[in-house]
């Protein structure tokens, strides 16, 4: 007499999906979005990265762009949300316009007065590399960014 095997092979197809869905992959990630400022003004350009506390999972960033970010594949649980702002610099046409621009900036920062060290947000600004919590699914973060 033959056997039939089709009973057998379906019920260890329903008992791995049961499974399989019980433990998961481990690969379950949130997204975040939300706004970012600095003193009140929303960072025009920039990124943002979340690093898990624990050191188990990826490291994820995004860019900032008028003071919005959006980011996927976040590992839930504490992250450290870390903002780094970058300035659009505006490059002079010829040489009377660069001088121009390094007098108006002179003794205004870094880089002999061609970028206003204002638009930049400093890596110890208040909530700056301050902890978060990412659940699964969708979360909204927003950072309001102050002088250290």
């Amino acid at each position: 007499m033959k056997s039939d095997s089709r009973p057998i092979n379906l019920l260890v197809l329903i008992a791995l999906c049961v499974i399989s869905t019980l433990v998961g992959c481990g690969g379950s990630t949130g997204s975040v979005q939300g706004n970012v400022s600095y003193e009140g003004t929303p960072i025009q350009k920039g990124m943002i990265t979340f690093t898990p506390v624990d050191g188990k999972g990826s490291i994820v960033g995004c860019n900032i762009e008028n003071g919005k970010y959006s980011a996927t594949g976040v590992t839930p649980g504490k992250n450290v949300l870390s903002v780094v702002a970058v300035k659009e610099v505006t490059f002079a046409r010829s040489s009377e316009e660069m001088e121009k621009m390094a007098a108006s900036n002179k003794g205004k920062g870094a880089i002999e007065g061609l970028i206003d060290p204002a638009d930049i947000v400093p890596a110890d600004a208040k909530g700056n590399g301050a902890e978060h919590t990412v659940n699964e699914g969708s979360n909204t973060i927003d950072l309001q960014l102050t002088k250290p």
